[in-house]
Parts: C-alpha cells; structure tokens; sequence
C-alpha cells in the first residue's frame, strides 16, 4: 500500500504550499512539513526547494513526484480490479478524448452507458491527441479517443469511426473561391499535437497553399473567429453541423478536395481492465470499424 509519506509528498507537489497540503490532506502545516523533513532523512537528499514564494521540485524531488504518482495510479487501479472480482458493474471509467469526439460525440455514448449501468462513474479528461496517447501509454487512463493515428508501444489501437473534414468560412465568403483567395486568406489552425492540426496541414498540401495561420487551441474558438470573419479553417463535420445550419458558418468547395479521417480507440496494453471499462468497451464495439480486443 501505498505510504503516507508520498501522499503527502504528491500533495504538496501539486499544491504547491505547504499550508494548501495540509488543507487538502484535512493535516495541520507542522505535520505536513514533518512527513517531508522525515521523507527527505531517509533519502539523504533535498526534494523540494523552499522559498517565499512558495515551493519548487530539484531535479531529485521531480523524479520522485513522478514514480510517485506511477505508483499511486497503479494502486487505484489494483483496487478497483479487486473489487470488480465481486462481479458487479460499477465503479470509475478514465477516459482521455480529444476535442471533437470529446465534445461533440461522447456525451451521448456517455448518457446511454450510465442508463444502462447506473453505478459506473465516468471521468472524462479533454485533451488533444499526443497528451492523451502519453496517458494511455502511463495507464493513466482506462480508454483514449483521438483524431490522428500515434504509433507506440504499450497501446493498443484500432479504429473507431470515419470522419469527414471540410473547409469553412463566414457566410459572405464566396461558395466556389479561386486558388488564390484560398492562398492569400488567414486560415486558423489548432495547435501541435492536436489530431485536427495534422489534418490541417494535410489541407494546405492538397490545395498547393502555404498561407498565414493564427493558432488556437480550442474548436469553439476557430469557428467563432471563422465566423467574425477572421478567415477559413478546415474542422470536422461533428463540429460544425449547427453553424452550417443556421447559417452562420458555410462549407467551401475547391476541386471536391476532401479529408477524411478516422477517430482511434485506444486501451493501455495492461493485463486486466474493470467492468466499468469492458462495458464501456462494448458499447464502443457495437458500432466501429474495426473490434477492440482486450483481455479479460
């Protein structure tokens, strides 16, 4: 089991206060900073730097943090496999999802999956796809989705559903543009490591374009300054069926150019995985392409 000692340690670390710890931990500050004195005497090094400021990891205390933290999501989840030797559906269910499926997708998986098993408890961590391929690599989660196909190892991945990727622009922007008002426009673009910003790339090398770009890190942004009148994007047709049909964004079409892509499903290669998560893996299974097969 996992000590008191690195608890406190992890929550001091990701406080960052000695008094916020305490506070979280429901400790004083004395014995918060006793279980740090005692950790740092029986390793016979300084982890954590002191200062008015407030509290900084060395070198030492940033690769304890991080083996602590290993071994903390090792021990969650040994506990929740035990407890699923009980044979009932329940419990939490990690999942990491990029963007457009996270948002605009999986709600409604979500909805059907807890009418169907009351007690799992999903915790879903939006993010793009290369954060997500490093937590599904670290077991930090039970389940990933994302846009862009991530080789690794320790995953397994297959493919999950098709999807469509369109050029957009404001309402006034002309339905059938010239190459070189596409050249010559502000296209706005996610940022690295998100799976839509390589589709985006991808775009620029099918129209023969190499045009000024405004990075954003949210959908929801892009299509509001697409909409202002910004310039163009290319996003999923996930995100943007309601602007289409109001009006407020359309589709641009250049020589039917079209992206598709395919949205991932990946599992930790672990060698067991709880109910809550092969249920959720079932549902999954009952409409993609390919089948995800884990043990079980």
């Amino acid at each position: 089991m996992i000590n008191q000692i690195m608890k406190v340690f992890v929550a001091v670390v990701e406080e960052e206060s000695f008094t916020k710890a305490a506070q979280r931990l429901h400790m004083t500050q004395p014995a918060v900073s006793g279980y740090i004195r005692q950790l740092e005497e029986e390793l016979d090094i300084t982890l954590i730097e002191r200062s008015t400021r407030g509290v900084r990891l060395n070198a030492a205390g940033d690769i304890y943090y991080h083996h602590a933290k290993e071994m903390m999501t090792l021990e969650s989840r040994m506990q929740h496999l035990i407890l699923d030797l009980q044979e009932e559906t329940k419990g939490p269910v990690k999942i990491g999802a990029s963007y457009t499926y996270g948002e605009y997708i999986l709600p409604t998986m979500l909805a059907a999956l807890v009418e169907k098993h009351p007690k799992i408890v999903p915790e879903v961590h939006i993010s793009n796809s290369a954060t997500i391929m490093n937590d599904i690599r670290s077991a930090t989660l039970d389940i990933g989705i994302i846009e862009d196909e991530i080789q690794g190892a320790k995953v397994n991945m297959t493919r999950l559903l098709k999807d469509e990727m369109h050029v957009i622009g404001e309402a006034g922007f002309p339905d059938h543009p010239t190459h070189r008002s596409l050249r010559e426009a502000t296209w706005l673009i996610r940022e690295e490591g998100s799976g839509t910003r390589s589709y985006q790339e991808q775009a620029f090398s099918h129209l023969d374009i190499q045009p000024k770009t405004i990075t954003l890190s949210s959908t929801q942004a892009i299509k509001n300054a697409v909409a202002s009148g910004m310039g163009l994007s290319l996003l999923s047709k996930h995100t943007i069926n309601h602007e289409l049909e109001t009006g407020r964004l359309k589709r641009i079409e250049y020589n039917n150019v079209a992206l598709d892509r395919h949205f991932y499903l990946l599992t930790p290669d672990v060698r067991y995985h709880s109910t809550s998560t092969l249920a959720l893996l079932d549902m999954f299974n009952s409409m993609a392409i390919e089948h995800h097969e884990v043990f079980r």
